[in-house]
């Protein structure tokens, strides 16, 4: 049962522990499941020596927020032993037969750790007069340090199989020494060579393994190996989802062929997640253009969950939730949601200040507001925003003194102010029509007398009862006419 799974694996001298990146991971090391994103089967057969014949299978499903489970299955057999009775004359024929059964599963706690685990089944049936079996418990570790430069594809791995057994069935003399193997892998220039060596303790056993995998095209891969018993080589051929491999080993015994086959389908477990993170992260959007500010961090955080390099959507996150503890909701059609709803929107475009003109103008509206003041000075904080804070004129809302700014600006031919302060009215409130008139004689003033008019025509749209407006409109658009 030590003989490996997958002509891959094989063809690299069993030095696979670290890689582990295929479906034969159930019996390498459960923990690399965890990188597998799509279904995946292979099928290994292998003609060694003496009519002996070793196969092969292994199933893996990778399942969102749980990791990856996989199903395999181990057969040694040989065949051909006669049986006879007491005055040695053939009775029957028989086999002996080997197999392991196994339930993996392995899963990513973080980028750098991975764990995995297999319950195996293994029994030996020789003819119909013996059958014995035991279960075992393997566990699987995999580690990914993240070092920069020539190492960054550097991976270690380790396999302690047979670490608890329970025997069932017929007792026997045969042991199950703990085996331990570690390993390590490295992959470079441009992940077309791969290297990797195997250390391996079973018992008073030790044994080192050493493999190399070059792929000279994206399609074709070439290996050689070497381990204590066998020098190995071989290739794997891959189209879409579907590759073949092969190995050849040298032995005391003669040489053997290893061939598998394996096909990869389905979706991948990343699309998957990207699909069901961008449905939390539609849903959280909707939330907050409605004001509903904690449900939208509810939201995001789920959407985080299955898709966290999205570092766009956790800076949303981080602002919302500072909202969220002040105003968790703002859906009303009261003027105070209405400028939270607004200047929300503001902030997460990356426009702080007109948030804060939001807030300034909730506290000019009502001083006694604690909401819109904790947030304007959570705010201002988080953003490093030390400029003290400067009251409004008494009786004045922030909208009225700012208009009334517009009107001394102007008189003071300071027209890129007017514009300036009265677009600033206009984020707070979108409909004010003195706002508009406010820019149109900026632009008038300085000549532009187009955008005049079509920001005087959008005031004399929120307020049609400004005649002396309309008939000025008339004036100039004759002026411009001519």
């Amino acid at each position: 049962m030590s003989f490996g799974a997958g002509a891959r694996s094989l063809g690299m001298g069993k030095a696979f522990v670290a890689l582990a990146d295929d479906a034969t991971a159930t019996y390498w090391n459960p923990a690399g499941l965890s990188s597998i994103v799509r279904q995946e089967a292979i099928f290994l057969h292998a003609a060694l020596w003496m009519g002996t014949a070793y196969d092969f299978l292994s199933y893996v499903y990778p399942i969102s927020g749980v990791g990856t489970i996989g199903l395999s299955g181990t057969r040694l057999y040989l065949g051909g032993f006669e049986g006879r009775n007491e005055y040695n004359k053939i009775t029957n024929t028989f086999e002996d037969v080997q197999s392991v059964y196994g339930l993996s599963i392995g899963r990513k706690l973080t980028d750098m750790l991975s764990l995995g685990a297999n319950i195996k089944y293994l029994s030996h049936t020789m003819g119909e007069y013996v059958s014995f079996g035991n279960y075992i418990l393997d566990v699987g570790i995999g580690l990914r340090p993240g070092f920069r430069g020539f190492f960054e594809k550097l991976t270690f791995g380790l396999n302690l199989q047979n670490i608890f057994k329970l025997d069932v069935g017929e007792k026997t003399s045969d042991e199950l020494p703990m085996v331990m193997r570690a390993g390590a892998a490295l992959k470079f220039f441009r992940d077309h060579i791969t290297l990797s060596t195997d250390f391996e303790f079973a018992g008073k056993r030790t044994a080192f393994h050493i493999g190399a995998e070059y792929l000279p095209f994206e399609y074709l891969a070439i290996r050689l190996g070497l381990d204590p018993e066998e020098f190995t080589l071989g290739f794997g051929v891959n189209f879409q989802d579907y590759g073949i491999d092969y190995a050849f080993a040298t032995h005391a015994l003669g040489g053997s062929h290893r061939i598998s086959a394996s096909v990869k389908f389905g979706p991948s477990i990343e699309r998957k997640r990207e699909v069901i993170a961008r449905d939390y992260y539609i849903e959280a959007r909707a939330a907050w253009e409605s004001g509903k500010y904690l449900k939208a961090v509810q939201l995001l955080n789920k959407a985080l969950t299955y898709d966290p390099k999205q570092t766009e959507w956790n800076e949303t996150l981080l602002k919302l939730d500072r909202v969220s503890k002040l105003y968790p909701q703002a859906a009303g059609d009261e003027k105070e949601s209405q400028l939270i709803r607004r200047g929300v929107s503001y902030y997460l475009l990356g426009d702080t200040e007109t948030m804060l003109n939001s807030l300034r103008y909730l506290i000019s509206l009502d001083p006694t507001n604690r909401s819109a003041d904790e947030l304007l000075r959570v705010i201002k904080k988080v953003h490093n925003i030390t400029a003290p804070e400067v009251g409004t004129t008494k009786g004045m809302s922030l909208v009225e003194e700012k208009l009334y700014k517009c009107l001394n600006y102007f008189y003071d031919g300071k027209y890129n102010l007017v514009i300036k302060e009265a677009q600033e009215v206009l984020a707070l409130e979108p409909d004010n029509p003195v706002a508009y008139k406010r820019i149109g004689s900026a632009y008038f003033a300085i000549g532009d007398k187009k955008k005049a008019v079509e920001n005087w025509r959008k005031s004399l749209e929120m307020n049609p009862s400004d005649e002396d407006l309309r008939d000025y409109i008339i004036r100039v658009e004759k002026e411009i006419g001519k």
